[in-house]
């Protein structure tokens, strides 16, 4: 005989207008919710390229590239790391080494990138060598050589200044050839010594007011400067100066010129009183020609 159960009581029936509470939901079913279905043999997607901004272009960059140098065959080792570089190079193209040492020259100079090295010109110092013993043995010879020697050197580096004598004389001169012309300052005027051929032993003397220090004279010799003339007269070839100074000393030199053109003749007389001139030989002598001088010019020493 079955027990008998107590009856239950009846649940409650929800007032009217009053909403029904919803179940609440079991943990499983919240837990299913939350999964996401993956099919397992769907499609590869596609890859999406990344937005940019607009009229931004994204730059490319730049690919970074090994450099790899080609070995060189038969090339000139280089003298720090012995590697081979092409004929003609001036630094090594893996060191950058200079591929000629500095104490090496070219015919060429310097090359691009390389300093000029500070050689000097030896031949330069050799003449500077050679000028300044010149000068040092000119101050000694002039300090112990005494006056004569300290006299030459002053008239190598003195000033010249014209020299006018106050009278000519001569031993003969031709009609209308007076020895004065000798020193009028004109070429086209001479001294003629009157005498066909050399006129050996003739003279022309020119003499001063005063004592004068001589150094040198231009003398024009023939009856003008252009001696291609058919009518020239002969022209002196040798001839001695013979100077008198104010001591009364004479003292005598020897001479040779070309036939033609002026010409200096260095004296380096102090004092002098007078000048002759002593014909010896002449050019283009002739016995329908005398020997004739045109100007004969004295130069001394300048006393400013």
């Amino acid at each position: 005989m079955e027990p008998v159960r107590a009856a239950e009581p009846a649940p409650e029936e929800p007032a009217p207008g009053t909403p029904s509470p919803s179940p609440s939901p079991s943990p499983d079913t919240v837990a299913r919710s939350l999964l996401v279905p993956v099919p397992e043999d769907r499609a590869a997607e596609r890859a999406v390229a990344a937005p940019v901004l607009p009229a931004r272009p994204e730059a490319a960059r730049p690919a970074v590239r090994t450099a790899g140098a080609a070995p060189v065959q038969g090339g000139t080792p280089c003298p720090a790391c012995s590697l081979a570089n092409a004929p003609g190079r001036h630094f090594c193209r893996f060191c950058a080494t200079p591929m000629v040492p500095e104490r090496l020259s070219t015919a060429e100079g310097p090359y691009a990138g390389r300093r000029p090295g500070l050689t000097r010109d030896r031949s330069r110092w050799i003449v500077r060598a050679l000028i300044a013993v010149g000068v040092v043995a000119v101050v000694i010879g002039g300090v112990f050589g005494g006056p004569p020697a300290a006299r030459a050197v002053q008239d190598h580096f003195a000033t010249r200044v014209p020299v006018h004598p106050v009278s000519w004389t001569a031993s003969h001169s031709a009609p209308k050839q007076d020895p004065k012309l000798a020193g009028d300052g004109y070429a086209n005027t001479w001294w003629g010594t009157g005498y066909a051929g050399d006129s050996a032993g003739q003279y022309l003397e020119a003499a001063f007011a005063e004592p004068t220090d001589l150094l040198s004279l231009l003398i024009t010799p023939g009856s003008s400067k252009n001696t291609t003339q058919a009518d020239g007269q002969a022209t002196p070839r040798t001839f001695d100066l013979v100077v008198k100074d104010a001591s009364g000393e004479i003292r005598v030199s020897h001479h040779r010129i070309n036939d033609g053109g002026t010409q200096r003749v260095d004296l380096r007389v102090r004092d002098a009183l007078s000048v002759r001139l002593v014909l010896r030989t002449a050019w283009r002598a002739d016995p329908q020609k005398q020997v004739a001088v045109a100007e004969l010019e004295f130069f001394g020493r300048s006393v400013s």
